[in-house]
């Protein structure tokens, strides 16, 4: 049997138990899901959520069970990659950067045994409302799906584009559908713009963590590169099973264990307006005198849906480690990898949450020669337009604890020497300070060289000895 949401949360229920957490009490989608879910915040807790009783869109008891929280924890993401959960700081960095290396294209399965084919509607049998999607904050302009995957074929090359997008329902078979222009799925939209078609897509909702990691991945799929369908397979570690789709056969295979998937085509030429929505950031993005607004997106007609008789629906916690979480740690992959050409000695890479898992960057290196810290921080600028801050220490220092960091910072670099600024270089539109110049973000990036300096004397570190401190086990005296 191939990997799937149930696989995993079978896995999670033999090995971290306590991380999952199921809801009897009936629920409503609106605000309440994500009430609960802030609430286990607060109070340190963030398990995966099972609402078994979820309503649906319209407020009626839905035939779903909603699930959330899946990605909040690298503990989780580690179990999913074949780690154990205490190796879920470097170790896993270094597991999805090393999979990553080996793509696994997908395989076709007969669709009479693929589960996601088990209910199919088509047509005006389609209702999107049915199903448990949240309205996730006070000021959302409405239901979204999010903890979901965008499905496209490159016209040109025949590759697959994967991209977690947020989706704005507007109605049972209408959903607006967030692309960026600079982004690889805007590229693709443009060539099918050009010709003047319609782009087949698919959504696919629940999967196994491993799908969301592959298709997180920053690759050159929509440049005719790797399919991120192999990237999802080198995730899982095995193929991804794939069915045709019910709307475009073989020419937009979808996969075979999702728990739901819905297919559709984006026009060349409609719009629709959307959100507004609380983003990764938590801050909405689209604000006009004092008023958060919407904007005008492209738009998905519902062809048909298929999913399981009894289909989970998984959901996302926006703006929280269970959107963030399944973000960065293939960008801290795909970061290591790329930099190593510019400086060897880097020994790790960290994206924290306390930037959202995109706009900081811890990064420790073992220096060679003068300046190589510096060579990594401007390589890791080039790697991921998002990052707004990178710091540089040495391997001494544990880039997954944000006070060692810190303390680094605050005592090995100075301000006048050790920083530089880098203006007008491309950035996030979802940050709220990044400034728009024709409608493109601009943003000002900042390095922080925080390494001891090299090649001159410096204090050494009161350490307890490395003898004393193996053999004092506290289990042994406490």
């Amino acid at each position: 049997m191939g990997k799937d949401l149930r696989s995993f949360l079978q896995q999670m229920e033999e090995l971290l138990p306590q991380q999952i957490a199921r809801v009897k009490k009936e629920v409503a989608s609106k605000f309440e899901v994500c009430g609960l879910l802030r609430n286990l915040e607060l109070k340190g807790r963030a398990p995966i959520l099972i609402c078994e009783n979820a309503l649906d869109v319209e407020g009626r008891p839905s035939a779903y069970p909603l699930i959330s929280n899946l990605f909040a924890s690298r503990e989780n993401i580690a179990l999913a990659l074949g780690l154990p959960s205490s190796e879920s700081g470097l170790p896993l960095t270094l597991k999805a950067s090393e999979l990553a290396k080996t793509p696994i294209a997908p395989t076709l399965v007969d669709t009479r045994s693929a589960p996601v084919k088990e209910k199919i509607f088509r047509g005006n049998d389609v209702d999107l409302t049915r199903f448990p999607i949240p309205v996730h904050h006070e000021l959302d302009g409405g239901p979204y799906i999010l903890a979901s995957s965008l499905v496209q074929v490159d016209p040109g090359f025949g590759t697959y584009n994967t991209s977690m997008v947020r989706f704005h329902l507007k109605g049972p078979r209408r959903v607006c559908v967030n692309m960026i222009p600079g982004h690889h799925n805007g590229f693709i939209y443009r060539k099918y713009q050009e010709r003047g078609e319609p782009m087949p897509v698919a959504i696919v909702v629940g999967h196994h963590p491993g799908f969301y990691m592959g298709s997180q991945w920053e690759s050159a799929g929509s440049q005719g590169g790797v399919s991120e369908y192999d990237l999802i397979g080198a995730m899982l570690q095995e193929p991804m099973e794939a069915v045709p789709s019910e709307s475009f056969g073989k020419d937009l295979l979808v996969p075979a264990r999702a728990e739901l998937v819905i297919e559709g085509l984006i026009p060349p030429d409609e719009k629709e307006d959307e959100g507004p929505i609380s983003e990764h950031t938590r801050y909405y993005k689209h604000v006009r005198g004092g008023q958060h607004i919407s904007r005008s997106t492209s738009v998905m007609n519902v062809t048909a849906v298929t999913c399981r008789r009894d289909a989970y629906y998984l959901d996302t916690f926006i703006g929280h480690a269970d959107q963030n979480l399944i973000g960065s740690i293939p960008k801290e992959g795909a970061i290591l990898n790329q930099i190593k050409g510019a400086a060897p000695g880097v020994k790790a890479v960290h994206l924290p949450l306390s930037g959202c898992g995109r706009y900081i960057c811890y990064i420790s290196l073992k220096q060679r020669v003068a300046g190589e810290a510096r060579n990594a921080i401007l390589a890791a600028f080039g790697v991921d337009w998002h990052l707004k801050y990178v710091i540089a220490v040495d391997d001494d220092i544990d880039v997954y604890s944000e006070p060692e960091v810190l303390w680094a910072l605050s005592l090995r670099s100075q301000p006048a020497d050790d920083t530089f600024v880098i203006p007008k270089a491309a950035g996030a539109r979802l940050d709220p300070t990044t400034p728009m110049e024709d409608d493109q973000p601009l943003s000002s990036k900042m390095g922080i060289d925080a390494t001891r300096p090299f090649g001159k004397p410096f204090s050494a570190v009161g350490e307890v000895p490395k003898a004393v401190l193996a053999k004092m086990k506290p289990e042994d005296y406490l």
